[in-house]
């Protein structure tokens, strides 16, 4: 099964503030968030629109791959486009 985009935000400005921001990314640093499920369980990937950074990991829930957003980049239930199956 090919992996179906579930949730994404296409821009992302990565609060200042945040205190679990990966340090690789400056304040401010704009990114590309998408939730894709696998067809056993959920992969989150964040890419920086302007530079190098990339990150992926998988999830067992959708649930779990929301809250490490949260943590790492700060988007809420609300931020998140929905794009195809949940």
């Amino acid at each position: 099964m090919p992996s179906v985009v579930v949730k994404q935000i296409r821009a992302w400005q990565v609060p200042q503030n945040l205190p679990s921001r990966p340090t690789e990314l400056v304040p401010g640093a704009t990114v590309r968030l998408a939730i894709e499920f696998d067809g056993h369980g959920y992969c989150f990937f964040a890419t920086e629109i302007d530079g190098d950074y990339t990150l992926s990991e998988w999830h067992p829930s959708l649930k779990a791959a929301e809250q490490s957003a949260a943590e790492r980049f700060g988007p809420r239930s609300r931020d998140w486009e929905t794009m195809g199956m949940q």
